[in-house]
């Protein structure tokens, strides 16, 4: 099963960064939750859509669980679990995957 297929079968919000933070691929959930068309998402900088930017940091070496906030692209705050996770490609290229719940 390809990365895009796993994160099409899931309800959290969830996008694929390089190490570098650019989204590489995420889920229609994500998009919806963002303001991203499904086909405009590649490429956008994935730090750009958290509220601190200093939270962004470097790819952890463990899975990581914040309480946080996140925007959208049009510049709305909300508040959200946050879970981010290092995996790496079947070619061996290091990835960043973001699980994102909005809480109330």
């Amino acid at each position: 099963m390809t990365i895009d297929e796993n994160i099409n079968e899931t309800e959290e919000a969830v996008c694929v960064a390089n190490n570098s933070g650019r989204i590489l691929t995420a889920n229609k959930r994500f998009c919806k939750m963002f303001g991203f068309d499904p086909n405009e998402v590649r490429w956008h900088y994935l730090c750009d859509l958290y509220r601190n930017k200093s939270e962004f940091g470097n790819i952890p070496e463990k899975e990581e669980v914040l309480q946080t906030r996140m925007r959208s692209r049009s510049g709305r705050s909300f508040p959200c679990i946050l879970t981010r996770r290092a995996t790496k490609s079947a070619e061996g290229v290091p990835l960043l995957m973001h699980y994102i719940q909005r809480v109330a």
